[in-house]
């Protein structure tokens, strides 16, 4: 979470000052106001985008069987050569916020868990994905003369904000579906077994 406070907050001062010292055409009510309310609207658009995706659009469409969803060989060696494996524990985790609790289950190592996390995490990588794309909607409301010194930029830090995480769950997913196959594949040889 400080890892985002400090982005959200260092990247808006930073913007408030750059504009400050050199951008004399917009006035300093205009530029506290815009970084003040922009950073607030972001995160707002963006709640707004995710509550849209996880609650209104339906659960067959990001489950592990769809094809589509998965992860290709190419993307996985993209994500290692970003040397992901040594940042993505220190990206904030927002799993907390959907309706997935790790509580509800009882045995996290079963297939119905896998598959639920493998749901969580294709409607966690899409809210991202669209609340970087969707995002910059805010250059269209914001007024045209900060829009390429003020909003742009806040817009910028929301996109990298929402592509870390998006990430972290796309490399996850193989490996989630590697352990789901392996115990379907268990169960299934116990239940051959058992006849």
């Amino acid at each position: 979470m400080a890892l985002y406070l400090i982005s959200i907050i260092g990247g808006d001062l930073l913007i408030f000052l750059f504009n400050y010292f050199f951008n004399a055409a917009v006035s300093l009510k205009m530029l506290i106001i815009c970084c003040a309310t922009l950073p607030i609207a972001l995160i707002a658009w963006d709640g707004v985008i995710a509550t849209f995706i996880r609650r209104a659009l339906p659960n067959r469409w990001y489950d592990y069987k769809v094809e589509w969803r998965k992860v290709s060989a190419k993307e996985c060696k993209f994500y290692d050569a970003l040397k992901i494996k040594a940042w993505k524990d220190k990206v904030l985790e927002l799993g907390v916020f959907t309706s997935f609790s790790k509580k509800k289950i009882e045995n996290p190592r079963s297939r119905e868990y896998l598959e639920q996390f493998i749901l969580e995490c294709n409607y966690g990588w899409s809210i991202h994905l669209w609340n970087a794309i969707l995002g910059f909607a805010l250059l269209f409301v914001y007024p045209r003369q900060i829009m390429f010194t003020v909003t742009i930029w806040t817009c910028l830090i929301n996109f990298v904000l929402s592509m870390l995480p998006f990430m972290i769950l796309r490399y996850n997913l193989p490996r989630l579906h590697r352990a789901r196959d392996v115990i379907e594949k268990k169960e299934k040889l116990e239940a051959s077994l058992g006849k």
